[in-house]
């Protein structure tokens, strides 16, 4: 070889070498970014299990946000039953925090009634929640009560402690009435630290100095008893009036080591007080009989906004209006006739002041004698789906997502900064001075939705199929194309009938429109195991009389129509007067693994079970052979008596269209595809006809009294059924899984786990054995957690950290049987989280982490 081919091959060689060093570095660096960055609520990966949320972006109700006043100025928001987030400045993300919080600490979802910052001690932030606070035995049941806590972090929000304000037993409501109206309800002393105030709905102002117990603050403040409708007219409590709702300080009259001496408290339904003896005793300012917020300028002007949601065409007092020098002046933007849902004012700038109405943002430079109006265009596309209107928009938020504004709050780091807040997440502005400002959406792992359920039809990911389908609250449910993929389009059934009772509302539609225009949720959700284009949904309207909504798909959920026809029975009303037509409403469906047309659905309201076996064309009752004796007060105008042969409804499912109780599944493996299974809440069903006729199986032995039991077909065997029976919120202690080998005919309990929230299956080693996911507690554990199978429960590997993830609000688990180590977790108010290791990670991963 002569010199110059050497230098030419060793040259070649080095950079082959040097690219595969680079190779090397790049993938630990994705690796290590991976580990650190994405992850929304564990960092740290258990058994290589790591979790991190569904990227879907918004669709909950941030109820407010506030921004500490010095550096780094960090904004927090506060969500009614998604917990709290702290936004991440160098990343512009949220920061979930409070993830550590299991579903029975707040009943469920975690709601914050109100967030604030101690101006005194950098980091430190109060949250308002609803909380356990005590047990009970409630007729040998060990039980939680609940009542309001003001939790406490020093830390910006990563660990939290409590305050004990729940041994006061007060109640707070951060998913009732007012809640994006009114507060904040916190509020700490900007002038002496540790001191905290908080306006409390039915039990008037606390006070807390962070050492002794929190003490009630009287001084002349009106009894909450006496403010109006604090009752019910059957004189049973009312959770939804406003009360007591923000306090806010005059920074300007404070004393060398005292607190603030000018305090200001709304109290709806009497006005506004003013203490001036840093709340010793109150004086009735008025302005307004029903304060909601209210903010105090540097130079002391207070601003409030007044008002309250008038009732059967009624309309009361509403406004906006300063108080200074003792006088009131009325300066509402945009007239009377609309509520001013929140109003800020510009750090060290008295007279820059900002409100906000539905979808209309408010400025004003001369302390509200002038206003600039600026109308939110916050949707993806126009009514008509042919112009772009806010590129930062995800492509399925409609026009309302403009509407409903809750807080606005100018950045006192960076005046020309603008934060403002509604039902579908947080928008900023960088230049509010411009003639139009800019809002774009910030939306980056704030995952609010409140889901009820997902499935991951086994539709292979090189044929087309998507990742996952979600039936969720709100907005029915996406088809998840990929999971870090924020959604094209949410579900839009066609052909969906209107509620005939609302023509008013829709005058020129038969049916709704497509994308589906209004607030509507999935209960229920299930898809043929064998042909997996196929799925379908049943759920309701939300606020257009419980309508039901529902739909079929067959290719994969890219397309939804609804039903033909749904389920309709006449039953007599609750005085035997008349007859009126039922509808079946929401519930649960279970759809043949192998014949798409054969669905059975037992709904929440309306009529009894019924199958079908023509795709909703029509619809039969399901039948009991196994039915109790006729009645002897039998009476055909007695519904429940009329129905003694029909297939029972189950208690569980009928308590309300909210909550989805998981009672009905389909046998995955049956070759005829005939077999389902069902449970009344104390006895297991079963058809081997296609939800036609119905055989009792097991009767005894089961938990009682469970709003969320959870019936699960083993995808790889046939007759292998599992039960698991979620704890009521304010249950102290869980239950059993439960095995059945034999169809339902016969149940046992799973000795190696000691208790089992929910359960599903994954894909395994083998097709003929699948991974077991549950999420309970095994060998003693104290806190639930995931926990993975690969041997059918005879042992358990634990893949979520409860220290950390605690999976709030937890709804339903999936597991997908495409790839293994790949489960999914539907979350009240969290939206969906997705547990996997690294080697099921997507190639499109790292353009997401690199957004």
């Amino acid at each position: 070889m002569d010199s110059s081919n050497f230098i030419r091959t060793f040259l070649y060689s080095l950079r082959r070498i040097s690219f595969l060093f680079l190779s090397i570095f790049t993938a630990l660096i994705l690796i290590a970014w991976n580990n650190s960055i994405l992850l929304s609520a564990s960092s740290n990966p258990i058994n290589n299990f790591h979790w991190r949320s569904v990227n879907i972006q918004g669709m909950g109700y941030v109820t407010g946000l506030v921004v500490s006043p010095s550096a780094p100025y960090d904004v927090y928001i506060r969500t009614d039953v998604g917990g709290a987030y702290r936004f991440d400045r160098d990343k512009n993300r949220w920061l979930p925090l409070m993830d550590m919080f299991d579903s029975s600490f707040s009943g469920g979802g975690v709601g914050v009634e109100s967030v604030a910052i101690d101006p005194q001690k950098n980091g430190r932030v109060y949250a308002a929640i609803n909380r356990r606070n005590r047990t009970f035995d409630d007729n040998g049941k060990l039980k939680y009560k609940y009542s309001g806590e003001v939790m406490v972090s020093d830390n910006r929000g990563k660990t939290w402690r409590s305050s004990n304000l729940g041994s006061k037993n007060i109640f707070v409501g951060p998913n009732e009435a007012y809640r994006s109206d009114t507060g904040e309800r916190l509020a700490a002393d900007p002038n002496q630290e540790g001191l905290v105030y908080f306006a409390s709905r039915r039990d008037g102002l606390w006070r807390w100095d962070g050492k002794s117990d929190w003490q009630q603050v009287s001084g002349g403040l009106p009894d909450p008893s006496s403010l109006p409708k604090y009752k019910k007219s059957d004189g049973k409590i009312n959770k939804k009036i406003p009360g007591f709702t923000f306090v806010a300080f005059d920074q300007s009259t404070r004393s060398r080591n005292q607190p603030t001496q000018t305090i200001y408290v709304g109290v709806h339904g009497s006005g506004m007080w003013q203490s001036r003896d840093a709340g010793k005793s109150w004086n009735n300012i008025v302005g307004e009989k029903n304060p909601l917020r209210g903010v105090v300028a540097s130079d002391g002007t207070l601003y409030v906004s007044f008002g309250s949601r008038g009732k059967k065409g009624k309309k009361s007092p509403r406004s906006l209006k300063k108080y200074q020098q003792g006088k009131w002046t009325d300066i509402s933007p945009d007239g009377n006739d609309k509520v001013y849902s929140s109003v800020t004012v510009q750090e060290n700038q008295p007279n820059v002041v900002m409100a906000v109405s539905g979808k209309y943002v408010y400025r004003s430079q001369d302390g509200g004698k002038n206003w600039r109006k600026q109308t939110m265009e916050m949707s993806a596309k126009n009514k008509s789906l042919t112009q772009d209107v806010n590129t930062s928009a995800p492509a399925y938020y409609h026009e309302d997502a403009s509407s409903g504004a809750a807080a606005i709050f100018i950045d006192p780091g960076n005046p020309k900064q603008v934060w403002w807040t509604n039902g579908w997440g947080v928008a900023r502005t960088d230049d509010v001075t411009t003639s139009t400002p800019d809002y774009k959406w910030l939306m980056e792992n704030l995952e609010e939705l409140d889901a009820n359920m997902v499935r991951v039809p086994p539709k292979p990911k090189d044929e087309g199929g998507a990742d996952l389908l979600s039936a969720v609250h709100d907005t029915i449910g996406f088809r998840h194309v990929e999971r870090y993929q924020v959604p094209n389009n949410k579900i839009n059934p066609i052909n969906l009938p209107i509620n005939p009772d609302f023509k008013w509302a829709n005058p020129k539609w038969q049916h709704y429109p497509t994308p589906f225009p209004h607030v509507a949720g999935a209960t229920g959700m299930d898809y043929a195991y064998k042909k997996p284009d196929y799925a379908a949904f049943v759920g309701f309207h939300q606020w257009q009389g419980n309508w039901p909504v529902h739909g079929i798909t067959n290719d994969n959920g890219k397309t939804w129509t609804a039903f033909p026809s749904i389920p309709e029975e006449n039953v007599w009303k609750s005085d035997g007067s008349e007859q009126y037509k039922a509808f079946a409403i929401g519930g649960q469906i279970a759809m043949s693994p192998t014949n798409p047309q054969n669905m059975v659905w037992a709904p929440t309201w309306g009529t009894w079970p019924h199958y079908t076996k023509d795709g909703g064309r029509t619809w039969k009752l399901a039948f009991n052979l196994d039915h109790p004796p006729r009645p002897d007060d039998y009476d055909p105008k007695n519904n429940d008596r009329a129905h003694y042969e029909a297939l029972p409804k189950a208690w569980s499912n009928t308590i309300s269209p909210w909550l989805s109780s998981y009672i009905l599944a389909a046998d995955r493996q049956d070759p005829k595809g005939e077999t389902f299974y069902y449970f009344s809440g104390s006895t297991f069903f079963y058809s081997n006809d296609g939800g036609f006729n119905w055989r009792k199986g097991a009767d005894s032995g089961f938990p009682n009294w469970l709003i969320r039991p959870t019936i699960v077909s083993n995808p790889t065997q046939q007759g292998d059924v599992w039960m698991s029976f979620a704890r009521n919120p304010e249950d102290v202690n869980g239950n059993k899984l439960y095995h059945s080998s034999d169809g339902g005919r016969t149940f046992n309990t799973v000795s190696s786990v000691d208790t089992c929230e929910f359960i599903t299956f994954g894909k395994g080693k083998s097709d003929q054995q699948p991974y077991m996911y549950i999420f309970g507690r095994v060998n003693g554990a104290t806190k639930d957690a995931i926990y993975k199978s690969e041997n059918m429960g005879k042992n358990w590997i634990k893949i979520s950290d409860p220290e950390r993830l605690q999976f709030p609000g937890l709804t339903w688990l999936e597991g997908d049987m495409r790839t293994p180590n790949l489960v999914y977790a539907a979350l009240t108010g969290r939206g969906i989280m997705v547990g996997e290791t690294l080697s099921c990670q997507p190639q499109e991963l790292s353009l997401y982490l690199h957004r």
